[in-house]
């Protein structure tokens, strides 16, 4: 049975979550999950039996709610309802906020490798151009988490009174400045914990630095740009994001391209890079 409730709402809040395919959450609709997560968060309500709930739950995939994770759903939902609510607007829309930001980061990832498997016969500048996605869809998902702790860390500086009378995600993109994408790794650090090792923020700032060269200058005439994107995505931010989310980005990549992760594992085991992941025979992704 598909659910019919109307969540127009709820499918705002929840278009950020992270998938998840798998479990007894499958197929079955996040938004009612969301929501009986806020009421039990609401009534202070620790002793629910969550996978009979989403067992019997109807079934959904419309629109922002297509393969989302159920229990993540439900502890948004929780947050959310035991917290009540902040004053500024800005506080209020945090998880949504982020959530964005963080689907749209990962999109932008999942297109830069799709461009850097194939070839430029065609497609002249992809790989070059699958730098320049990638280095801006990191950036995106490093801000995304420190969102996610407030969304004022992610700006050089506080916004007063005296500039906007009410502080919203807008009034600060419109009166805010980020932090430069060379400052993440620290700003993500104090934020949140998560540090990079000294190779990772090597190879950070060096692809930060093709980035730069690419659309400030031109593309170098190196034949390899496809690789260094790959070799950026599966030794960083392929982990960052299992980490910080529990995702992986042959996820996303699926979207654009079916076939397109076939060809990913082929240039992985060419270049001699490892993945948490592998291809079954069915066609499914699953953890080694």
């Amino acid at each position: 049975m598909t659910c019919t409730l109307a969540h127009e709402r709820t499918d705002l809040i929840i278009q950020g979550l992270p998938k998840g395919q798998g479990g007894i959450g499958r197929h079955k609709c996040v938004s009612c999950v969301y929501e009986q997560g806020l009421q039990n968060g609401k009534d202070k309500v620790l002793n629910f039996d969550l996978g009979n709930f989403i067992l019997n739950l109807s079934n959904s995939q419309k629109g922002p709610r297509r393969h989302k994770n159920a229990l993540e759903a439900y502890s948004l939902g929780f947050i959310h309802g035991l917290n009540g609510i902040n004053k500024h607007a800005a506080i209020q829309e945090k998880s949504a906020i982020a959530g964005q930001m963080r689907e749209f980061g990962l999109h932008m990832v999942a297109k830069g490798v799709v461009n850097a498997i194939f070839s430029e016969y065609g497609s002249p500048y992809s790989h070059a151009m699958s730098i320049v996605h990638v280095a801006h869809g990191f950036e995106i998902l490093m801000k995304s988490a420190i969102v996610e702790e407030h969304p004022l860390l992610i700006f050089k500086k506080l916004l007063t009174a005296k500039t906007v009378e009410t502080l919203t995600f807008e009034s600060l993109i419109e009166h805010g400045q980020t932090i430069m994408y060379s400052e993440l790794p620290e700003r993500l650090w104090a934020t949140t914990g998560y540090k990079m090792t000294d190779a990772e923020k090597l190879l950070f700032n060096n692809f930060g630095k093709l980035r730069n060269q690419i659309i400030h200058f031109s593309a170098p005439n190196e034949k390899e740009l496809g690789d260094r994107t790959l070799d950026f995505v599966f030794n960083l931010i392929e982990k960052s994001i299992y980490e910080w989310w529990g995702v992986t980005i042959l996820e996303y990549i699926q979207e654009y391209d079916d076939a397109s992760i076939e060809y990913v594992f082929e240039r992985l085991d060419d270049l001699h890079i490892d993945s948490k992941y592998e291809y079954t025979e069915d066609f499914e992704l699953k953890l080694k």
